[in-house]
């Protein structure tokens, strides 16, 4: 692979992706300035981003599309995640396992699910904030030069001056209540205000181009690119619940590593159309739309109701042009999964419709 500037530009010069500010500002308003003014709607496709981004504080923080995922190499050693089993979050440390919620539609059971697969651009400095993930992190780092830094949250939760509070749960991590960051700026760490940082242990990393990271769940990191050129990375993430089986592992393909798009992605992006990132779990979807069936006392799912489901609030299809007619297409693929399709789908079969049809709706219907 030699993603060159001028590669991008001529193979995949067309797809969009979404931005962000090189430097991360979580609850900072103001690290939004220079990007709204360079593009409004946070989003460009890769041949006008790479001709305005230099000098420029944005940065393509987006999912990475089918095409260049056959590019990217996903390690054999990550495989072997069960599609069986997980464990339990509705348990209690040490978690219990259960029927794992997203299994494999062609029995692949040594085939690790990823939840999302992300692309990351840009010349010039970038960096984040101290911040941990709910999720299993993998970031592979095809160009360029980053120095991390990690720090065991487990150890100094009560210590850290959290951002959003509350949110990290040390006896039961499965139920971490959202990403959480700490607040401190990075370039200029005060060991006066932030004093208690003098006595904490962290864990230093140069990553090379070539260089795969395993980041722990809940692991507080923060990264930083160290060089002015062209810097491009895939990352992608997959559920804390997440088993190794060793049992599935027999029939996994161990020898050899895999394109990332032939993965298991449950949020997949063709390049073009809405980019599917930080979307809703499509389970919790198919809850909302079981919840809403419950209240109107339905045996079989109505048009209606999927609409009223789906065009809440910002939704994206509530100001979709064409609104009724792209509901009723995809109302219709669901459909097709019931026994009979012509009543529609009872509530029992709602978990029958595989998991990456749902994605659609719990993604444009946010």
């Amino acid at each position: 692979m030699n993603w060159t500037r001028e590669v991008l530009v001529e193979r995949f010069g067309w797809v969009d992706a979404k931005l962000e500010p090189k430097k991360e500002g979580r609850s900072n308003n103001t690290a939004y300035r220079e990007l709204d003014a360079v593009a409004p709607r946070h989003r460009l496709n890769i041949s006008e981003y790479l001709r305005v981004e230099q000098g420029k504080n944005v940065y393509v923080v987006s999912i990475i599309p089918q095409v260049m995922a056959w590019e990217v190499a996903h390690p054999s050693v990550l495989l072997c995640g069960s599609r069986k089993t997980m464990a339990n979050k509705n348990t209690k440390p040490p978690y219990k396992l259960t029927e794992h919620e997203y299994p494999h539609e062609s029995g692949h059971l040594w085939m690790t699910h990823v939840f999302e697969a992300n692309l990351w651009m840009a010349s010039g400095r970038t960096r984040s904030q101290l911040h941990y993930d709910k999720e299993w992190n993998v970031n592979c780092l095809l160009s360029g030069r980053k120095r991390w830094f990690f720090m065991n949250p487990f150890w100094y939760d009560k210590e850290l001056q959290w951002a959003r509070g509350r949110k990290f749960v040390r006896d039961d991590p499965l139920n971490n209540r959202w990403t959480d960051w700490v607040y401190l700026d990075p370039d200029h760490v005060d060991l006066i205000v932030q004093h208690k940082l003098r006595n904490m242990d962290y864990y230093e990393l140069i990553q090379e181009a070539g260089d795969c990271i395993f980041i722990p769940y809940a692991m507080l990191h923060q990264v930083e690119k160290l060089d002015d050129g062209l810097q491009v990375a895939v990352s992608w993430m997959f559920l804390p619940e997440t088993i190794y089986d060793e049992e599935a592992c027999k029939d996994a393909p161990l020898d050899e590593d895999l394109p990332m798009a032939a993965m298991d992605t449950l949020y997949m992006y063709t390049g073009k159309g809405v980019i599917p990132q930080g979307y809703n779990d499509p389970l919790n979807f198919v809850h909302s739309v079981d919840e809403a069936m419950k209240r109107r006392n339905e045996k079989y799912l109505t048009l209606k109701t999927f609409r009223d489901t789906v065009t809440q609030g910002e939704a994206i299809l509530a100001g979709a042009k064409d609104k009724k007619k792209k509901v009723k297409k995809i109302f219709d693929l669901l459909t097709a999964h019931a026994k009979d399709p012509s009543k529609g789908l009872e509530r029992g079969e709602l978990g029958k419709v595989p998991l990456r049809l749902w994605c659609k709706p719990a993604a444009e219907g946010d």
